[in-house]
């Protein structure tokens, strides 16, 4: 039987792994299972009956990564731990749930037109990240990187305002434009 310190190991999300052994979280055999099949065997999820419940650290405003993408993306979802573990105790009450409603997150991107769409990204695959200070010579770079940041904050309730972003989201994409 594989342990729970192993099954955790298998998760790809650093941040993720880190704030389960944090809290001491105990996966179910069942859940073991599961996970060693999808993480470790590599197995396609059936989906049918296999939602397994995993907590994540992340919160509103936190700015995040996928794995392996550059892109920066802001959770939109649980601005703190009491929220988070209400919908998630929720969740778990429910059983029409499957693999795609593991860890199911809600991240906000920038888009080209200066726009933010979401992606529900399950939080296995998901790390904090830091966005680089603007040393960059790249001028979209530039207004990209201050444009999450600024989102950032205004989800989070400090500093920014609504016109802060929509300024610099503008000015992202005229650059943009500028460059082609």
């Amino acid at each position: 039987m594989i342990s729970n310190a192993q099954i955790i190991e298998l998760i790809p999300s650093k941040s993720v792994r880190e704030y389960l052994t944090k809290i001491n979280w105990q996966f179910s055999e069942r859940d073991k299972d599961i996970l060693y099949r999808y993480l470790k065997l590599n197995e396609e999820p059936s989906y049918e009956d296999d939602y397994v419940p995993i907590p994540y650290p992340f919160r509103s405003g936190d700015i995040l990564q996928e794995i392996g993408k550059e892109e920066y993306g802001i959770m939109s979802r649980y601005k703190d731990d009491d929220s988070f573990y209400e919908d998630f105790n929720r969740l778990k009450t429910y059983d029409c749930l499957d693999w795609t409603d593991t860890g199911c997150t809600r991240i906000d991107f920038l888009s080209e037109n200066g726009k933010f769409y979401h992606r529900h990204i399950n939080a296995i695959y998901l790390d904090y990240a830091e966005v680089p200070r603007d040393t960059s010579k790249d001028i979209p770079e530039t207004y990209y990187r201050t444009s999450i940041r600024i989102a950032s904050n205004f989800i989070r309730g400090t500093e920014n305002s609504i016109e802060d972003l929509q300024m610099v989201c503008e000015e992202y994409v005229k650059s943009l434009k500028k460059r082609k």
